[in-house]
């Protein structure tokens, strides 16, 4: 870390102080200007480097100019936990200052980041000067507080994505990011004004050969094209830097090195026809020892005649610092788009609940969904939801989707009873051929996993033995598709290492929150849940032949209208999602509810019927919209 000279701040970095310092302090006129100005210090920061660790005393606040930070905890046993990224125009580190506590987190720079630094004596003096000014303070601290105790944040999206290409064409002139930089710039255009940056088109705007490859032993030229590239960030909501091609046996070029520090994320872009191994350019990186705190994103790149990915967990083992990943076929629009609205954080995640039988209602929901031109970028959900997420995961037609989930149906996985019910009350065979006709018989695949998913998927299960909840994201998709299923008692639960897993709806059987946290900018939920409590008649439980002389009667004439043993069992095991179920509401901006409550959650026969449900709900929440809501959606 050192210090710049003030002289040499830009205009755009000036306003970008000036932004933030109205953010603290309010209103204020020249005078507090000229009282703060000799108490600042301009601190540059490089990509990877440490601002502050947590625990340590908190001495400063820092107001971010350029580039983008992270903040992450750790707990008593030495695991690190993401809390947030700070982007330019915002603060870090004044709640140490306001509040004298310890630092609460550990600040790294995800690339190369200026700073302004206002330490806590002269922040004291402000106060000291200007009393009113601990108004604007305390609301500050109101508003942080707020954000930490749970609300839900809009995602910040990456301003700089640096493009790195692991394999080259020599034939091509532009490497093989070229044509990929092509198909992303106007769809990414479409969500802000995109600048494309690459080494020639550096070294032609400045008229000198290899000027992008300045490196700081020259240190005027090299802050004049920092200062190039600052004024164009403040000019566009997105940065593509396209790095050099990259051949055997050559090195990192300096613009290389520029493009991976300046990266808010890194994209990997990667042949999916080739092995998995680690890259030359990969193992450049490695031997140069270069890192940065950018998250790293593989972008694996397939042909546009493939049917489904596969072997995806081999490329993502090898690769321990990817955070993401996501499969593009070449020529593809609606691919490229769904990466535009994942980069820009315009992306649409959709919420399946769980809910057995009824859960054929969200095929209705889907269908209205791409009726009406709304895309749906990632999928995630729980017991059944789960199994109809993962189904549509495969990209295919909904007719050709509905007609295995239709298929799947028949399986009636409740018809399976256990003679020797030691675990489970029924056997799960019957289950496990549903879930196999969803996913094998459609992928040909006879062991998918969930990465292998052309879009993003996760399912949710219930940790018996940790008493958690379990979010999948990787791994085998049938083994965690029957784990989110395993009602327990009713279905046998899964063996996960010493633990066992269950039906996720016993944690969290509508995971909104849990789809809130990957980033995406919209969330559209099913919940099939009906507040319309029963209604009884009675005082107390009637014995056995009473209830047995009562189900022989016509229903209409039935005294007793209690649920079944296995509705009990059942729905039993939602109590605790059910009292979830209003704070998880909160998180979509678009929900669904449709009232499928006269059906059964063992009514299987009745498929076409729920999704008809499904459907025509949607069609009226749909009409519902306005204009502007519905073009947000469709943007």
């Amino acid at each position: 870390m050192r210090l710049t000279i003030d002289p040499q701040v830009n205009t755009y970095q000036k306003e970008q102080l000036l932004t933030n310092l109205h953010r603290i302090f309010g209103d204020f006129d020249t005078t507090m200007l000229t009282l703060i100005d000799p108490l600042l210090e301009w601190v540059e920061i490089g990509g990877g480097e440490i601002l502050f660790r947590q625990h340590e005393t908190g001495d400063s606040l820092y107001f971010v100019i350029s580039g983008r930070l992270q903040a992450y905890v750790t707990d008593s046993q030495g695991s690190q936990q993401i809390i947030g990224e700070i982007i330019r125009g915002e603060t870090v580190g004044e709640m140490a200052i306001f509040t004298g506590d310890p630092r609460g987190a550990t600040i790294i720079a995800l690339r190369d980041s200026v700073l302004v630094k206002l330490s806590k004596h002269a922040f004291e003096q402000v106060i000291a000067a200007y009393p009113a000014v601990s108004m604007n303070v305390t609301k500050l601290i109101i508003n942080r507080l707020r954000t930490s105790q749970g609300e839900r944040e809009v995602p910040k999206k990456p301003i700089n994505i640096c493009v790195l290409a692991l394999h080259e064409d020599p034939e091509q002139a532009t490497g093989c990011a070229g044509q990929f930089i092509e198909e992303l710039h106007p769809l990414l255009s479409q969500k802000g004004s995109t600048f494309i940056t690459s080494s020639n088109q550096v070294n032609a705007y400045f008229g000198q050969p290899d000027f992008a490859q300045t490196d700081k032993s020259h240190p005027n030229a090299y802050r004049q094209l920092t200062q190039w590239l600052d004024d164009q960030e403040s000019q566009y909501k997105f940065m593509l830097y396209v790095t050099d091609p990259i051949y055997p046996g050559q090195s990192l070029s300096e613009w290389t090195r520029r493009c991976l520090r300046q990266g808010d994320e890194i994209l990997l872009l990667a042949d999916a026809r080739q092995k998995p191994d680690l890259t030359y350019v990969e193992q450049e990186l490695l031997n140069a020892g270069f890192q940065t705190g950018a998250p790293q994103t593989l972008i694996l790149m397939h042909p546009a005649d493939t049917d489904h990915p596969r072997h995806t967990a081999n490329w993502l083992s090898l690769r321990p610092r990817v955070k993401n990943h996501y499969h593009i076929r070449k020529g593809l629009a609606r691919d490229m788009a769904r990466l535009a609205r994942i980069l820009s954080g315009t992306a649409i995640g959709f919420v399946l609940a769980g809910g057995g039988a009824k859960g054929f209602a969200h095929i209705g929901v889907l269908r209205a969904l791409q009726e009406w031109g709304i895309p749906v970028d990632f999928l995630g959900g729980t017991s059944v939801g789960g199994l109809v997420a993962a189904t549509f995961s495969f990209d295919e037609s909904i007719e050709i989707t509905t007609q295995h989930l239709r298929k799947a149906a028949q399986f009636n996985p409740t018809k399976d009873y256990n003679l020797l019910p030691f675990i489970s009350l029924i056997r799960g065979r019957r289950i496990e051929q549903m879930i196999q006709t969803c996913i094998h018989d459609f992928t040909g695949n006879p062991n998918p996993y969930i990465e292998d998913s052309w879009l993003t998927f996760f399912t949710v299960s219930s940790n018996y033995t940790q008493a958690r909840e379990e979010v999948h994201t990787r791994g085998p998709m049938e083994k965690y598709l029957r784990a989110t299923s395993a009602i327990p008692g009713v279905f046998p639960p899964i063996i996960e290492g010493d633990d066992l897993l269950v039906d996720g709806g016993t944690f969290n059987n509508f995971p909104a929150d849990v789809m809130s946290r990957v980033g995406v900018g919209k969330v559209i939920g099913v919940d099939l849940s009906i507040d319309k409590p029963r209604k009884l008649n009675i005082e107390q439980i009637p014995n056995p032949t009473a209830l047995l002389r009562d189900r022989f009667r016509p229903k209409r004439q039935r005294k007793y209208r209690l649920p079944s043993l296995m509705s009990i069992m059942l729905n039993a095991t939602l109590l605790y999602s059910s009292a979830r179920r209003n704070q998880n509401v909160r998180y979509t901006d678009l929900y669904f509810n449709p009232n499928v409550s006269r059906y059964g959650i063992m009514n299987w026969s009745s498929y076409d019927s729920i999704v008809r449900k499904g459907y025509e709900h949607a069609l009226e929440v749909l009409a519902q919209l306005s204009p502007e809501e519905l073009e947000n959606l469709k943007a």
